[in-house]
């Protein structure tokens, strides 16, 4: 893969996305009722035996139990308190969000994880997830981390859309990230300004 930077990352239109920081209190439990989160998926990235990666065929959708959203609006609004959770609503309605627990991670205490981003299926393919992410590379710098650790969707359009923006396999693994979603595609964002 080429070289990439965030700044390749930039959306494609130069369109302002209204991005806000979320406080504990603007995450109310039913707060990703009615998101889009349904990706259909067809084929993923697998490791491959002596490095590298191979395509896979294997079709399933993802998408979020009730049970799941209200899970998630509870964590959210703890990273909330301390990390940073970002949300862009368009037309009255939750387009995406993103989020940063406050967690130092690394043997050298750089890292923190990007928990979320996720975009509305209807908003897919416009720049919303680009201009998540690099305000999520700002809020990370703000936060004083030298890297954002991001444990990756293994549909290969999801890896896909990181690489282009700059992410880059993983140099450290996260144990626990590693457990919990042993078929993630573990990468890094440098936070670091050229």
């Amino acid at each position: 893969m080429p070289d990439a930077t965030l700044k390749d990352c930039e959306p494609m239109q130069k369109q302002h996305w209204p991005i806000r920081r979320l406080k504990p209190q603007d995450i109310a439990p039913d707060w990703l009722d009615g998101f889009e989160r349904r990706q259909l998926v067809d084929l993923v990235y697998r490791a491959a035996p002596g490095g590298g990666r191979l395509a896979l065929a294997e079709p399933f959708v993802d998408d979020w139990s009730n049970e799941e959203r209200r899970g998630l609006c509870r964590e959210l609004a703890r990273i909330a308190a301390r990390g940073l959770v970002l949300e862009a609503r368009l037309q009255g309605r939750l387009a995406g969000f993103a989020a940063i627990a406050p967690e130092r991670l690394g043997p050298e205490g750089d890292y923190l994880q990007l928990t979320e981003l996720q975009v509305a299926r209807s908003w897919r393919g416009r720049g919303l997830g680009r201009a998540l992410l690099q305000a999520c590379a700002a809020g990370g710098r703000e936060l004083g981390a030298g890297r954002l650790y991001v444990s990756s969707h293994s549909a290969i359009e999801t890896v896909a859309f990181y690489e282009r923006c700059g992410c880059e396999p993983a140099r450290w693994l996260h144990p626990a990230q590693l457990e919990r979603e042993p078929f993630d595609w573990q990468m890094e964002l440098s936070l670091a300004r050229d």
